[in-house]
């Protein structure tokens, strides 16, 4: 999507082994693994100095904290899984002193409310350009049925994991 957009993105994953992955599939975009202690020290450097002002959050809990504190003055935190067990936790004057905004998005049923009909209509042709012509791009992990909706889960959320969890009829 960053392609078709031309956003400047810093990848955050959860092991050196799957931003080893990322870096060899895609050696022009920059990658960082929160399992080392200075990972946020690492956005930053990865930045070049440039502000970092959105940060896209599928974890939650501490993860969001350490994301806000990256944010610049008037940044925003977008808020879209619950991975984590712990509650998002932040102390007001981290949102007050730099004017943040945190908000939750449902990708799942909050998408089809809020948008217009012309955007879903522009959302839905954007994303099948992208699976048809960036094929390369989307490894599988692995493929479950509906009937096996918590094992696609456990799947989905397993640390090391590499690639998209698929759920079909």
């Amino acid at each position: 999507m960053s392609r078709f957009h031309n956003f400047g993105l810093i990848n955050v994953v959860r092991s050196e082994r799957g931003a080893a992955e990322l870096r060899k599939r895609f050696p022009d975009v920059r990658v960082v693994a929160t399992e080392h202690p200075g990972w946020t020290d690492d956005v930053r450097k990865a930045a070049d100095g440039r502000p970092v002002s959105v940060a896209l959050d599928p974890i939650g809990g501490e993860m969001s904290r350490s994301l806000m504190e990256l944010l610049a003055p008037g940044g925003k935190l977008v808020s879209y899984g619950m991975i984590a067990e712990e509650p998002l936790s932040v102390h007001a004057s981290t949102l007050v002193s730099k004017s943040l905004t945190v908000c939750g998005k449902n990708i799942i049923s909050g998408w089809p409310a809020e948008s217009s009909p012309e955007r879903r209509s522009s959302d839905i042709a954007t994303a099948k350009q992208i699976a048809l012509t960036l094929t390369e791009q989307f490894d599988v992990a692995a493929t479950y049925g509906l009937d096996d909706l918590a094992g696609a889960v456990e799947h989905a959320v397993r640390p090391g994991k590499v690639g998209t969890v698929l759920i079909r009829p």
